[in-house]
This record gives C-alpha cells, structure tokens and sequence, in this order.
C-alpha cells in the first residue's frame, strides 16, 4: 500500500509540474520521456554486461537499478537540451485546446513515469516483498503499470527505432519473476561487503 502511495505521489507531482509548462512544454517532455525511459529499460542490460567484464561484479545487485536510472538521467537530461534549442519559439495555442489538452498530455506524460519507476523497482536491491508480496501480485492499486511498461519495451524492442529482434527486451515475460528471484537471493547472503 506504502508503495502505491508513493506512485501516486509520483504521479500527482509530475502532472503538475508539466502542466504548470504548458500544452507545447507538456507534450515535448512527453516524447523527452518516453523516449529515453524506452531507450533505458531496451539497453541498460547491455550496459551492466559491460560494466560487469570491467571487474564491477562486486556491484552486481546494485548496477542493474544504478545503470537503468543512468541511462535515463543522461538521455533525458539530451534530448531536453537538444529539444529547448531545436524549439526556441513556443507555439501557442487557442485557450480551450491548452485548457483541456495540457492536463492529458501531463497525466500521460506522469502515467509513464509511474510506469517506468514501477517496472525499473524490481531491479532495486531491497527485500523482496518490499515491492510486491509475490511475483503475480499486481501494484499500484491493480493497474499494474510495471507490466504495462514492460510489454510496452517489449514490443517496441521487436519492431522500430528501439528494435534488436535478435535481443529483444525481455523475450521470455520473466522479468519480474526473474528480479523477484534475484531480490530474493540478495536477502539470502550473509553480509552485503564489496568483495575485493
């Protein structure tokens, strides 16, 4: 339940913060977001795979949650750049369509926030039934953002800009099963100490 609070004040204060931009702010950061949080969760195995050859395997637990946040932080923080200097003018539009189209574009914009930050708490390092009871249980009120997101990568993995089908993003479905295990075997050592 603490959980689901927490997402929901996620949500509550990213609609709010974008709808405070406005229509054409809300709906750049809407691809920004979408965009870099698609590309994070696609690639950041690849990353931890790498960082793990490098003689980081003491970290193991931790780089999965470390890199996928990384990931997104660096692209995000890009593509705001390259877009505030690609888009210097702000377009403006009629008073009705900036009323009722800024809030939806900010919620959706939030909705997939919650949604990456739900599917990317799998990978953190903490108790297992600190995110969800059991593997099949369903977060943030039912609505299950964390598998919406990853059927979402998922797919856009398969086909388009995203794509690598000969590696496509969690082939299987058994990410959360998969983390869920890993969790459990974090709680199961002894001692968390960087081995040197």
């Amino acid at each position: 339940m603490m959980l689901s609070l927490v997402l929901l004040g996620l949500f509550v204060a990213v609609t709010f913060a974008l709808w405070r931009e406005g229509l054409w702010g809300s709906a750049i950061m809407l691809l920004n977001v979408l965009t870099a949080a698609t590309f994070a969760t696609a690639w950041y195995e690849a990353v931890v795979a790498f960082l793990l050859k490098r003689g980081m395997s003491s970290y193991d637990y931790l780089l999965d949650f470390i890199c996928i946040w990384g990931l997104f932080a660096v692209i995000l923080l890009a593509l705001r750049e390259i877009s505030d200097r690609v888009s210097r003018t702000k377009v403006r539009f009629r008073k009705p369509v900036e009323m009722f189209g800024c809030p939806i574009v900010a919620a959706a914009t939030a909705w997939i926030v919650v949604c990456f930050t739900a599917a990317t708490l799998h990978t953190a390092a903490v108790p297992r039934d600190l995110i969800q009871a059991t593997p099949e249980a369903r977060m943030f009120f039912g609505l299950s953002p964390d598998r919406r997101w990853l059927q979402w990568v998922r797919g856009s993995t398969l086909h388009g800009p995203f794509g690598r089908p000969e590696h496509a993003f969690d082939e299987k479905a058994d990410f959360i099963v998969r983390y869920a295990t890993r969790r459990k075997q974090l709680e199961a050592q002894p001692e968390l100490r960087v081995r040197r």
